[in-house]
């Protein structure tokens, strides 16, 4: 039986939240002016959030079970993203800025090939920042709620039982069965005299006298 919350239907519902939520969620982040982690990195994270996303659509999710599952998507994956792109502060050099201007040409050629340093600790979330990630999340429940609905009222009309009336009904007509009437068995017929009992006439009394 197709159901939505399990099998090929369930998984394809899994990715696709999976998907979306990551996808806008790292285009949130680039808009924000934030950077994003590496291929390997990113393809990790959709593995993790694919796990999530399975166990959430066991059931159909809903505007405030997706905002609530968006949201905390979202908000994750900025802590993740601003982890791994890192920050680097400028960092001071002992010996009064003679080799500042080989360390700084250093520095630049390191930022511009690997983005920025990995491992810096996860930064606040500015406002921009927030008003990307919170778009995000809207549209991507939105979206996402709408698909949901769409993929449960199909699956409760496949499953249905189908009852299909027929056009026309054949008229039968039976014919009245002919019943013989019969006498009841408790009636008396009184042109019959009974076997028993005082003679009815005067006539029989008074030869029997």
């Amino acid at each position: 039986m197709l159901t939505p919350s399990s099998g090929a239907v369930g998984f394809g519902r899994a990715l696709l939240w999976a998907a979306v939520v990551l996808g806008l969620a790292l285009t949130a982040h680039l808009e924000a002016g934030g950077h994003v982690p590496p291929a390997e990195a990113i393809a990790l994270l959709g593995a993790l959030l694919l796990a999530v996303t399975s166990v959430a659509v066991r059931r159909q999710i809903r505007w405030p079970g997706g905002l609530a599952l968006a949201g905390i998507g979202q908000y994750g994956l900025h802590q993740v993203f601003s982890f791994l792109g890192g920050a680097c502060a400028p960092s001071t050099l002992p010996d009064g800025g003679a080799s500042s201007g080989a360390h700084a040409h250093l520095a630049g050629s390191a930022a511009g090939t690997l983005g920025e340093c990995i491992g810096a600790g996860p930064t606040a979330i500015g406002p921009g920042m927030f008003v990307w990630h919170a778009l995000a999340t809207v549209v991507s429940v939105g979206l996402l709620v709408g698909v949901e609905r769409g993929v449960w009222l199909l699956a409760s009309w496949l499953v249905r039982p189908l009852l299909v009336e027929p056009l026309w009904v054949p008229v039968t007509r039976r014919a009245p069965a002919l019943v013989a009437l019969e006498t009841p068995s408790g009636s008396v017929d009184v042109d019959v005299a009974p076997g028993r009992g005082p003679p009815s006439s005067v006539w029989a009394m008074y030869l029997a006298a």
